[in-house]
This record gives C-alpha cells, sequence and structure tokens, in this order.
C-alpha cells in the first residue's frame, strides 16, 4: 500500500519577545527538514528574541524525526540564553512527550498567548 506524504505547514508571526510559529500537518521524517529550518530562522538574526513560540494546535501527527527537531530547538534556544516554548500541543504530541520524558525538558504551555 502506497503511503501518502507527509504535509507540513510552518508560518513565522513576527511579535514583540520574538517570532511565533505556527505550525500545522505532519511532523515526521519527511517533513522534519522544514520545520528545522524554521526553527533556525530565530537563530540567524543579530537579535536573540526573548522566547520561539510554536504553536501546535494544528498538527495531526508527530514522530520521533519532529521530536528530535524540537529538542534540538530548544538546545538551540538554551545555548543562546533564551527559551523555545511549545504551545497548544494537542493530546497525540502531548502522549508522545509524556511516553518519551520530554515533557520534563521541554517548555510547554497549554494554549497560545
Amino acid at each position: 500500500m502506497a503511503r501518502t506524504p507527509s504535509n507540513l505547514g510552518v508560518v513565522v508571526l513576527e511579535q514583540a519577545g520574538g517570532p511565533l510559529l505556527k505550525v500545522a500537518g505532519e511532523m515526521d521524517r519527511e517533513t522534519a527538514p522544514r520545520l528545522a529550518d524554521a526553527l533556525r530562522q530565530p537563530w540567524a538574526s543579530r537579535t536573540v528574541p526573548t522566547a520561539v513560540r510554536v504553536d501546535l494546535a494544528a498538527v495531526t501527527f508527530c514522530d520521533s524525526s519532529g521530536l528530535n527537531v524540537l529538542l534540538d530547538a530548544d538546545r538551540q534556544a538554551r545555548d543562546r540564553g533564551t527559551v523555545l516554548l511549545l504551545m497548544n500541543p494537542p493530546d497525540q504530541v502531548r502522549r508522545l512527550l509524556a511516553v518519551t520524558g520530554t515533557d520534563e525538558v521541554l517548555t510547554v504551555r497549554p494554549a497560545p498567548d
């Protein structure tokens, strides 16, 4: 059976204090590079943001590839003295974070501000 190609959309909104990335679709092996590229953008500017917020409300699936991208972005944020905030993760993402113990490492907020 043929697999349907993954689809991921990332919209970056510049806001006071740092960007808000709105992520929609599947975060998996196919789409992880696109997500990683979007999450590298805040560190490319001269001014380090206070926080980088990632709104996951429209994510339909996340596997270990997507999780690894989030963990790497969190490390990049910490290395620069800032924070990566995961906002409004859906149930599947919350379960993945809990099962892997990464909910103890990543900063997760229930809803976007």
